[in-house]
């Protein structure tokens, strides 16, 4: 084997190794990496606000009217969930945190619902 034979191989393999990272890097790391997901308050059936989900951006603190009165909602890395709400059950509140696209909070006697919009993650693929 010469020393050209050597760098041909050393060249391909390389080759190689840059488009299996190139692969990996568009399909395979999450859609959420590359587009963080929004969560959309709704009160009485009209859209109130859209708020991103970054981790980065930190914790806030929102008041909402709702139809039984104020409540709170919470956003912090990433996840957003109902603090305090004015409802009878709570259930909303003790719902806890959601992040993932298609997530939902829903506080009925309030009226107010937070839904989590973004790219769907594949459960599956097929052939």
């Amino acid at each position: 084997m010469t020393r050209g034979d050597k760098l041909l191989i050393a060249a391909v393999l390389l080759c190689a190794f840059l488009g299996l990272l190139t692969i990996y890097r568009h399909f395979v790391i999450s859609s959420d990496q590359r587009f963080p997901a929004q969560a959309t308050i709704t009160v009485e059936g009209k859209v109130l606000c859209t708020i991103d989900l970054d981790p980065a951006a930190g914790q806030e603190l929102m008041q909402i009217a709702g139809r039984l009165g104020p409540a709170t909602v919470e956003v912090a890395d990433g996840k957003i969930r109902m603090r305090e709400a004015n409802c009878p059950e709570q259930i909303c509140v003790k719902q806890s945190w959601i992040a993932s696209p298609g997530s939902t909070i829903v506080c009925l006697p309030g009226e107010i619902i937070i839904h989590v919009d973004g790219p769907a993650p594949v459960d599956a693929v097929t052939r």
